[in-house]
């Protein structure tokens, strides 16, 4: 039967992160689908299904994110979650050694993002994923997939304008 992974599109774009003694530092953006709306919605729709993985805990999303070979660690994780998680430090614990997690509050952004729309706090979580060297998503959720899309057409356009002047 049909089984629910998470989706990494990789890209090779180099980041330098100040706080890291200015070290190139590749950062990772994860959207987490953990709140208790979406693991009751889910849990159902493995049931109806007969399909199972469709819900990835807390747990599970750091075990296979620390799967992923070939990082220089230490690596920014960043966190697209929803605002009901900001809400205590427990989605930034937990993760292995190497892998800093942030989120919007841990960042210290939320003033300014908590004054905007809901369009825009998504479309900004949308470009951070967008335009991370690695992205992990919950493959059923419609805003991990419009993600892994947009990165698929940023990444044929790189291929196409690199290899323009070329004989």
């Amino acid at each position: 039967g049909k089984k629910a992974r998470h989706d990494a599109a990789v890209s090779h774009n180099k980041k330098r992160i100040d706080g890291l003694k200015n070290l190139p530092v590749q950062y990772i953006a994860v959207h987490m689908r953990i709140e208790k709306d979406w693991m009751i919605h889910c849990k159902k729709w493995e049931q109806r299904s007969n399909l199972k993985e469709i819900c990835s805990s807390k747990g599970e999303i750091i075990h296979k994110v620390s799967q992923i070979t070939d990082l220089r660690r230490p690596v920014v994780v960043y966190l697209a979650v929803a605002d009901s998680l900001l809400e205590d430090d427990s989605v930034t614990s937990g993760w292995r050694v190497g892998m800093i997690a942030y989120e919007k509050k841990k960042l210290g952004v939320t003033d300014i993002y908590e004054k905007q729309p809901y369009l825009i706090k998504s479309a900004i979580d949308f470009e951070v994923c967008a335009r991370a060297d690695v992205f992990v998503g919950n493959s059923f959720s419609t805003f991990s997939n419009l993600v892994v899309l947009s990165r698929t057409e940023r990444l044929y356009k790189l291929g196409k304008a690199s290899s323009c002047g070329e004989d």
